[in-house]
């Protein structure tokens, strides 16, 4: 008579159309029966699963392949984990920690998407700027400069004028309409991407973005690998951060050591005068470990307090509102 292996919460059984033949129990425990349903979730094959690799049992689930026969289906034996002493306030128990385990995979998965587009943010810019530059230098033989650099493409490709320069063909012409149609195209493109970041990082890290924007919100989480790694850094880890470079030059060669990197892009540290950017940088990374931390652990909103407070240190600092 044929043999099958099938798996329950509380553990894995050998089992034939009349009933149960043997079985391999999980430990009673929340946590160990949590990682092995996720190890199941994931497609893993668990040791109690493989302990009855001598019986050569037929399975229903493809995650055997390569290990034991697929069949089509397996007997339908009802087998009751409560019979074995194992209640529903022990499945309650592991069904929590399994979601929270696979809601943190998700966050972790999301967090490494929202890192691919803060990049293809980064690389779609560059794509522009190049093509912007071609197209601004080609313009240039047939226009007398109408257009701005800034609209260009718009220009060309909805108000296309030739001051008579030079002479183009009907071929050059559709070139370098085509070119400012891909500019356009991009710019569209990179709109989408800043869009979906934008709502990202509003529900992943609410007082993050709030805090100093969602570009740079997102940036740090890349950098650090992930708002937990981020939430655990320093406040003088994060002010560098994305200024590694510079820190090994430091280190290597002794030259000043930095004072800021990706959030030397918020406009209080950028605009502000070189003699309090570093200050600036420290406030400003200080409140963001705050921030990161209330993302992570507590939940609460703060984000409107301590923004408040470091523009106020920021006003101290550079001496607009000294207490």
């Amino acid at each position: 008579m044929a043999k099958y292996l099938k798996t329950e919460w509380c553990g894995v059984f050998l089992i034939d159309e009349n009933g149960v033949i043997d079985k391999k129990m999980f430990p009673k425990n929340a946590e160990e029966i949590a990682e092995r349903l996720l190890a199941i979730e994931r497609g893993n094959i668990l040791e109690e699963e493989k302990f009855f690799e001598e019986e050569k049992p037929l399975v229903e689930d493809r995650r055997f392949s390569g290990l034991y026969e697929i069949c089509e289906k397996i007997p339908e034996v009802e087998i009751n984990c409560e019979k074995y002493g194992y209640d529903k306030e022990l499945l309650r128990e592991a069904s929590l920690i399994l979601t929270e385990r696979m809601i943190e995979k998700e966050h972790g998965r999301r967090e490494r998407r929202i890192s691919q587009a803060i990049y293809s943010i980064d690389d779609l810019l560059k794509t522009i700027n190049v093509l912007n530059e071609r197209v601004y230098e080609w313009y240039g033989y047939f226009s007398e400069g109408k257009a701005k650099r800034k609209n260009l493409a718009d220009f060309i490709t909805h108000k296309w004028e030739i001051a008579g320069k030079e002479e183009l063909d009907r071929e050059e012409e559709q070139s370098l309409k085509g070119i400012a149609e891909a500019i356009i195209k991009l710019r569209d493109a990179q709109e989408k991407v800043e869009r979906y970041v934008k709502d990202a990082m509003a529900s992943m890290a609410p007082n993050l973005s709030k805090l100093v924007g969602e570009s740079i919100a997102a940036r740090l989480i890349a950098s650090a690998g992930g708002l937990d790694r981020l939430a655990s850094m320093p406040s003088g880890t994060i002010q560098v951060l994305g200024a590694e470079k510079a820190l090994f030059r430091h280190i290597k060669e002794g030259t000043a050591p930095p004072k800021h990197g990706i959030i030397f892009q918020h406009e209080l540290i950028n605009k502000a005068p070189k003699k309090y950017r570093g200050k600036i940088a420290r406030v400003m990374a200080g409140k963001i470990a705050i921030a990161a931390r209330a993302d992570v652990f507590t939940k609460r909103d703060i984000a409107d307090e301590l923004k408040k407070d470091m523009e106020e240190r920021i006003k101290e600092i550079r001496g607009k509102n000294p207490r």
